[in-house]
């Protein structure tokens, strides 16, 4: 009896029939850590985060505690089991590698049904009108029924890293930042706002741009989508009362789903790498890797 068979048993495994699954591969230029992915699930309403670490290895572009927020849109339910790569191709699962290419994130177009696995979580009990998520990480297998999915990239240290700013238009705070993000190159640095009061910003800046005669460069209402050119009275504040400036000034853009986004454009050097070092050391570790 080889070794084989005595670990998983005298089943015939290696002759798997192949049937149709459809998919699109989501996962192109970035997937999960290949050790550690550490994942965290958390239901936030009728949707569901997923936050993990991204695979440093194999990617140049991310570097270590670079991670990913993933949200799955109305949410329905969700399977995260301990089917793991081995598991998984000795035929332990609905589907196989043959069938499914082990160690990406998909959505399933056809071909597999939506019958998750236990240990399922319910959200809602109406699956109507889902798409089927499947990701499959080394030491589990991740399923879940939603609308749709959002990507958010970013680094723990970066974001640990970040303060928080005060956002203003006119005389009007209409909430913070922390500026998470940046193009350290060019002295830019974006955020997504914490509102104060405002309960649907699309209108909010929709009707500010069209009473100041603003420039909306994109309008998407059915998704409440909007990009805006910059804002005059659109501005940034420290918390000693300090104002962030760029010399090509601050924008929005974002929608309902996703959040919205303040952009400063232009901030000067050397004042950007005493403000924003977290950014300029982040940018400058990416060409250290070897």
């Amino acid at each position: 009896m080889s070794w084989i068979n005595k670990i998983f048993g005298t089943n015939k495994v290696e002759k798997i029939p192949t049937r149709k699954v459809n998919y699109i591969q989501i996962t192109k230029d970035w997937n999960a850590d290949p050790v550690s992915p550490e994942i965290e699930l958390k239901v936030d309403g009728i949707d569901l985060i997923m936050d993990f670490y991204l695979n440093h290895f194999q990617f140049d572009k991310y570097q270590e505690g670079d991670k990913v927020k993933i949200r799955f849109k109305n949410c329905s339910e969700y399977s995260l089991n301990t089917c793991n790569d081995e598991g998984y191709f000795y035929g332990q699962y609905r589907t196989n590698h043959n069938e499914l290419p082990w160690g990406e994130f998909y959505e399933i177009k056809s071909g597999l049904d939506k019958e998750l696995p236990n240990p399922i979580q319910r959200i809602q009990n109406d699956n109507s009108n889902r798409k089927h998520f499947i990701f499959f990480f080394k030491d589990g297998t991740f399923e879940c029924l939603a609308s749709d999915y959002y990507l958010d990239f970013y680094n723990e240290k970066v974001l640990k890293s970040c303060k928080t700013y005060k956002v203003v238009l006119g005389n009007k705070e209409i909430g913070t930042s922390k500026l998470e993000k940046a193009d350290a190159p060019m002295g830019v640095a974006f955020g997504l706002i914490e509102f104060n009061g405002i309960e649907t910003p699309y209108e909010f800046f929709k009707e500010y741009c069209l009473e100041n005669n603003i420039v909306i460069n994109t309008d998407e209402p059915e998704f409440q989508f909007i990009d805006t050119q910059v804002i005059s009275e659109l501005k940034v504040f420290r918390q000693d009362g300090l104002e962030i400036k760029g010399v090509s000034g601050n924008a929005i853009t974002g929608m309902k789903d996703e959040g919205y986004e303040i952009s400063i454009l232009g901030i000067s050097y050397p004042f950007y790498e005493e403000e924003f070092p977290h950014h300029v050391e982040h940018y400058e570790n990416m060409f250290k890797k070897e």
